[in-house]
C-alpha cells in the first residue's frame, strides 16, 4: 500500500571540505575532512499524480529522461524507493543548491543526501545511518567510480573528521579557534581524471610515487594533533607541505598555484588545494578574524569566482561570510 505525504517533505545536507589528505585517502591513508555550511543541498519533495517529475539548475524533466551525468541519482532514488517498498512514481522533486558543481566540495554527495533524507521523510518512514550509507555510495559510484567515502562522511557530519577508508570515523578535537578562506577558482575540477592520474603514476612509478603518499600520511597525522594542540602556525605549514606533495603528483594546476600563492603573499598561515584538484578550489587558513578577511578580500582582488570565510569553533565550522561575486 502506498504511503505517501500530502505535504512538502524537506531533505538537507551540507558540503564539505577537505583539509587535509586528498587523493592519499583514496590508498586507505586518512584524511581530514570539515562540514561546510556555507554552501549546501535542499530538496522539496511534494505530491504529483504519475511520472516522477525533476526540477532544478541541471534539469527540467521526467526522471527516465535525466543526462548520464545524472544517472547516479536516479538510480539513488529508485534504490531508496525499492527499499521504502513504494513506487517510483507519484512526486515531484525541486532541487535547490549553493554548492558549485565539481568544485571538490562534495556537492554529488551532498545532493544523494538531501535525496534520501527527503524521499523517507516523503514516505513518512524513518532513516539510519545504516540505511542511508549504501544509498548515497550507490550515487557517487556513477559519479566518481570508486568513492572513498569521505565525501559521505563529512555531508552527514557536523563536526571535523577523520576519516580512513574501512576504518570507523572519528571526530577530530579543535582546541583552538581557526579560521579557513575557501577560493573557487571557477573552473570545474575533474576528480575522477585527477584520481586516474595518480593511480597512473603509481603503476609507472611504484616507488617514488609510495614515497609522495607516505609523506601526504604523515602530514595528516601531523595536521591532527596541531589541532589538537592548537598549534595553527605548525598546522599552516603542514597544509603547505602537503599542497607541495599535491604539486609533486600533478594534481595541481596554474589557477589553483595562482590564489595559493596570493593567499600566502596575504599573510595565511598556510594554503593549499582542497578536493580533487585540477581546477575547483583551494583554501588558506588564518588564525584571526582580521587576517581571515584580508585573505579573502585578496582573493577576490586577484579574480576568485567566489570566496568563503568560516570559522572552526569548538568543532563546528561555522560558516562568517560569502564574498559578493558568488556564484
Amino acid at each position: 500500500m502506498e504511503k505517501w505525504s500530502p505535504k512538502l517533505a524537506i531533505g538537507q545536507a551540507h558540503s564539505k571540505l577537505i583539509l587535509i589528505g586528498e587523493h592519499a585517502v583514496v590508498y586507505g591513508a586518512p584524511a581530514i575532512a570539515l562540514p561546510f555550511q556555507a554552501a549546501s543541498v535542499r530538496v522539496e519533495i511534494t505530491p504529483l499524480v504519475g511520472e516522477v517529475l525533476f526540477d532544478s539548475i541541471f534539469f527540467q524533466g521526467i526522471l527516465e529522461d535525466m543526462p548520464t551525468k545524472m544517472k547516479g541519482l536516479v538510480h539513488c532514488i529508485k534504490a531508496a524507493c525499492q527499499q521504502l517498498n513504494q513506487p517510483v512514481r507519484h512526486f515531484k522533486i525541486k532541487l535547490i543548491s549553493t554548492i558549485p558543481i565539481g568544485r571538490g566540495l562534495g556537492s554529488s554527495a551532498a545532493i544523494a543526501v538531501a535525496l534520501v533524507r527527503g524521499l523517507f521523510r516523503f514516505f513518512n518512514q524513518p532513516l539510519s545511518r545504516e540505511m542511508l550509507i549504501p544509498l548515497v555510495d550507490l550515487a557517487e559510484q556513477y559519479a566518481h567510480g570508486s568513492p572513498s567515502g569521505i565525501d559521505r562522511e563529512a555531508t552527514t557530519s557536523d563536526h571535523p573528521i577523520w576519516f580512513a577508508k574501512d576504518e570507523p570515523t572519528e571526530l577530530v578535537d579543535v582546541a583552538r579557534p581557526f579560521y579557513l578562506i575557501v577560493g573557487d577558482t571557477g573552473r570545474i575540477g575533474d576528480t575522477r581524471a585527477a584520481v586516474g592520474h595518480v593511480r597512473q603514476l603509481y603503476q609507472q612509478y611504484p616507488n617514488q610515487t609510495k614515497v609522495k603518499i607516505d609523506q601526504l600520511t604523515r602530514l595528516t597525522v601531523e595536521a591532527r594533533q596541531h589541532m589538537m594542540s592548537g598549534k595553527l602556525t605548525k598546522l599552516g605549514i603542514t597544509l603547505n607541505l602537503a599542497q607541495h606533495e599535491l604539486e609533486a603528483l600533478g594534481v595541481s594546476d596554474a589557477s589553483l598555484d595562482h590564489y595559493i600563492t596570493a593567499a600566502r603573499e596575504a599573510g595565511a598561515l598556510g594554503a593549499k588545494l582542497t578536493g580533487g584538484g585540477r581546477g575547483g578550489c583551494m583554501i588558506a587558513l588564518a588564525d584571526t578574524l582580521e587576517l581571515a578577511r584580508t585573505i579573502q578580500q585578496t582573493l577576490d582582488d586577484a579574480g576568485a569566482a567566489q570566496t568563503w570565510q568560516c570559522a572552526i569553533k569548538d568543532g563546528v565550522c561555522n560558516y562568517e561570510s560569502q564574498s559578493s561575486s558568488a556564484y
